[in-house]
């Protein structure tokens, strides 16, 4: 009930800024977002849209999380191999998305791959440096007390290794969730070939304001529900494995 209350609020406030501002190229009434969302659900190149954006997401997700999380648990288990692969980490978060782009450009054209690889690179070294988080704050006195009493190694990785990370992996997960999808259609409306980026593309070279913010709504509900989907997925698992 609260989360209608605030939802209305917005819209409340949409309108007031609207009618203050005046003008429906800069922020259009909430009613013309509405019609003009409701218009693009009811054609097919809207879906294609959507789809084109969601599996590139979900790879984007997929990619940044397993290579992360095997990564970052190296690292966090040898000091060597974090101080060997942390220059690079710290070289990739540093590349501004503007040179990854030209790189892409250059290599690939317009094309699918660009926004998967440059949404993956953006997204990536947050999940390894937390996953190796996770790993470095192991209370060093449980291991070696476990390795004392002869844990079985499967008993170890799974109760004291996995158990310590968990919180670090899912927190990593729903901040690359937030992101993900920002990242994606950012690129998408630079390089990609098809997708919701290109769509807003399209929406700015014909001034179709009410079109932009009607797709912006569309990304944020994404970004939502798939948040809102993990964290009942990862709950469910952590009772599985009695991590909750």
């Amino acid at each position: 009930m609260k989360t209608i209350f605030g939802i209305v609020l917005i819209v409340l406030l949409w309108y007031f800024l609207s009618f203050v501002i005046g003008s429906s190229f800069v922020l259009p009434f909430p009613h013309e977002v509405l019609g003009n969302l409701i218009n693009q659900l009811s054609t097919p190149r809207f879906y294609v849209a959507l789809w084109n954006t969601i599996w590139k997401t979900l790879i984007v997700l997929f990619l940044s999380s397993f290579i992360g999380i095997i990564l970052g648990f190296l690292m966090g288990m040898s000091d060597t191999i974090y101080e060997i692969f942390r220059p690079m980490l710290m070289m990739i978060q540093a590349i501004p998305v503007v040179s990854w782009l030209a790189f892409v450009v250059f290599l690939w054209g317009v094309g699918w791959r660009g926004p998967i690889l440059i949404s993956t690179m953006a997204i990536l070294p947050n999940t390894v440096f937390t996953t190796a988080s996770g790993i470095k704050n192991i209370d060093r006195k449980l291991l070696e007390m476990v390795r004392l009493y002869k844990v079985s190694r499967s008993k170890i990785f799974r109760h004291v290794y996995l158990a310590s990370i968990i919180p670090f992996v899912i927190a990593a997960i729903e901040v690359s969730i937030g992101n993900v999808w920002k990242v994606v259609l950012v690129t998408e409306f630079l390089v990609g070939g098809n997708g919701l980026g290109v769509e807003l593309a399209w929406a700015r070279q014909y001034v179709d304001v009410p079109r932009i913010y009607a797709i912006t709504i569309i990304a944020v509900v994404l970004g939502i529900v798939t948040e809102r989907v993990f964290k009942i997925i990862s709950r469910r698992m952590l009772e599985k494995w009695e991590m909750y």
